[in-house]
């Protein structure tokens, strides 16, 4: 039995899983809620129209009903485990709806010529002698006026007709009813295109066993050859085409989930994906890419497939893509973006925010594909230790042409701004990360199952990379006394010997406890008695911003980018031997409770003054708004 009230997604549109009775049962159940309604006949045309053109998807992804007018459409849905045996086809609908809702209900004819409306009633009457038809009109052949339109709504609202059938052709039909409903306060109106020819006796529908087969359009194609085939040759390629492109890239755009009127669709891409573990761009996207979608922007996020094995289609209000991806150090990011950039300039988004200076030369694509594009640059990524010599070259390279490619770069420290400034002449957007809200109450979980006292244990999160300096850390805990117990929180990744190099430094008192994520994560860290930050990166550290958030005390390696966002609220440490006076620090604020407790309320108290995600939401909005601005000149 088909389940009536479900959904199939098909090239992104949301098609009725039903019947000729079951769709007839749900027109009857829409038009008994007494208020304004839209449905359509949904044939191959009109789905891969909505893909193509995201004006019309928006449209049609407003209609209470999309009936599956055409067998490709039906076998997509078999393919999705559906067990439908037909289509539902327009005018066999049409023909079935009116037979099965006679008097009192009232139905309305709009459309076709006056001859053809004629012959029209006197066939559907024939077929239902009970039919009530309060009305017909055959609207003028020219452009119609805001009076002309004015008129039309007043001929229906008289008529206090309950279905109001549709017949203009095209996708002319959908946008009609869509711009015209609002004049009316009652009525369900059907777009069932060619219905009113095909049931008047005007033309013929095609064999039995050409519609069973998907050739209907075929048929059409011979009886109009000249006008049909310019139509059907385009949008059959069209849905082929987005078919097999959404089964090798994944996910589809639903238009239904377009943006809000004045809003953005903007795609991210070149993190790991959504929901965040503790990459400070994964942050950023969740965090700022959720409120952009809570603000009504239309969001994507593209993520690494075999990050995500659950694979959620939904987080926090974000459509996600999975695409694959060359799993080795050097080449998993940028064959990742290269893929998202294919799959995002098809679906042509208004901006693609573009993660990482290496990824800028892609963004070439995007503009070429009409899209404008943010870039990311995190820093001084070229400096980075973890980097072979000719990556870490390729990521010089990639600045400037991130100067020459996106419409905006993005630092989030002043001294990016100003190293971009003096090296390209070129001014960057300072724009710096938020923390979000933390919970009131956190448990202990976490610190039962590895073994530790609230408030009473160092902390480090983050990557094992030998960029982070988490060795410097480790040798320099084999020199603080006492009891407390240094917790390592973080994933090797492709570090694998620097992993092993770790656990060979650790002492007793050093627990590598790999990574922790979510609940668990936000324990270790609202508990912790200290937290170290001993790498030193030129770019602004998200995983201390979230420190500062929980309140923690923090030590941290001086330099000018971490030194620029916690200001007096962290204990530096560094000097010619680092490892030495970060030893010293330790020590020294494991036996100061009144200190740790300083700091505590300082990082938190300048978190929520000046790291607000509101307010960096805010600014990118601004940033979105000037973008659609030159999008508009400019086409």
């Amino acid at each position: 039995m088909v389940m009536e009230s479900k959904r199939v997604e098909v090239l992104g549109m949301g098609l009725q899983a039903t019947d000729y009775a079951g769709a007839v049962k749900l027109l009857q159940e829409l038009a008994q809620r007494g208020t304004p309604g839209m449905v359509a006949a949904c044939n191959t045309h009109l789905v891969a129209l909505a893909r193509h053109r995201a004006d019309f998807g928006s449209v049609l992804g407003k209609f209470d009903l999309l009936l599956p007018d055409g067998m490709p459409l039906i076998w997509s849905m078999r393919k999705k485990g559906e067990d439908l045996r037909d289509r539902v086809y327009g005018p066999y609908f049409m023909l079935e709806a009116l037979k099965s809702l006679p008097r009192p209900w009232k139905h309305f004819f709009f459309g076709g010529s006056e001859s053809c409306l004629r012959e029209l009633t006197a066939a559907v009457r024939q077929a239902q002698p009970e039919l009530e038809i309060v009305g017909t009109l055959s609207p003028p052949y020219r452009a119609w006026t805001e009076r002309d339109e004015e008129d039309f709504a007043k001929t229906i609202a008289m008529s206090g007709a309950d279905f109001i059938w549709v017949a203009l052709g095209g996708d002319r039909q959908e946008r009609w009813i869509d711009k015209n409903l609002k004049r009316h306060s009652k009525g369900i109106f059907l777009a069932v295109g060619d219905a009113f020819e095909l049931l008047a006796g005007r033309r013929a529908f095609a064999p039995r066993w050409m519609q069973k087969a998907g050739l209907t359009w075929l048929y059409r194609l011979w009886q109009e050859p000249r006008r049909l085939f310019p139509r059907y040759f385009k949008y059959n390629s069209l849905f082929l085409y987005y078919t097999l492109l959404d089964r090798v890239l994944g996910v589809t755009p639903k238009p239904s989930d377009g943006p809000l009127p004045g809003k953005t669709r903007i795609a991210f891409l070149g993190c790991r994906g959504v929901p965040a573990r503790y990459s400070g761009f994964e942050t950023l996207v969740e965090e700022l890419g959720s409120r952009l979608a809570e603000r009504g922007h239309a969001v994507t996020v593209y993520n690494r497939a075999h990050l995500y094995p659950d694979r959620p289609r939904e987080v926090r209000g974000m459509k996600v893509a999975y695409l694959p991806s060359l799993r080795t150090k050097s080449t998993e990011t940028i064959t990742h973006t290269l893929l998202a950039v294919i799959h995002a300039s098809v679906r042509k988004f208004d901006v693609v925010y573009l993660c990482g200076v290496g990824n800028s030369v892609l963004a070439g694509i995007l503009k070429l594909a009409g899209s404008r594009v943010i870039v990311n640059v995190d820093g001084d990524d070229f400096r980075r230790q973890k980097w072979h010599p000719f990556a870490r070259a390729w990521l010089k390279w990639s600045e400037a042409w991130a100067t020459k490619l996106s419409d905006v770069v993005i630092a989030d420290n002043q001294t990016v701004v100003e190293r971009y400034r003096r090296d390209y002449g070129f001014e960057a957007t300072y724009l710096s990360y938020g923390t979000p809200e933390k919970p009131k109450e956190v448990g202990k979980g976490a610190l039962e199952l590895f073994g530790l006292k609230a408030g009473e244990y160092v902390l480090y999160v983050g990557r094992l990379t030998p960029e982070n300096l988490v060795d410097l850390l480790v040798r320099a805990y084999g020199k603080v006394k006492g009891d407390w117990p240094c917790v390592v929180v973080g994933p090797a990744g492709y570090e694998v010997e620097y992993g092993i190099k770790l656990q060979r430094l650790a002492g007793p008192r050093v627990k590598l406890v790999g990574p922790v994520y979510g609940k668990g994560y936000e324990e270790l860290s609202a508990n912790c008695g200290i937290f170290v930050l001993p790498g030193v990166v030129e770019a602004t550290r998200l995983v201390l911003l979230d420190q500062m958030g929980f309140g923690s005390a923090i030590v941290y390696q001086d330099c000018a980018a971490t030194r620029e966002v916690i200001g007096e609220a962290g204990l530096a440490f560094g000097g010619s031997n680092p490892e030495k006076d970060l030893a010293e620090k330790l020590s020294g604020l494991i036996g100061n409770s009144g200190e740790r407790e300083r700091l505590r309320k300082a990082a938190r108290q300048r978190a929520e003054k000046i790291y607000s995600w509101e307010r960096v939401t805010d600014r990118y909005e601004e940033i979105l708004r000037e973008l659609s601005t030159q999008r508009g000149d400019r086409d």
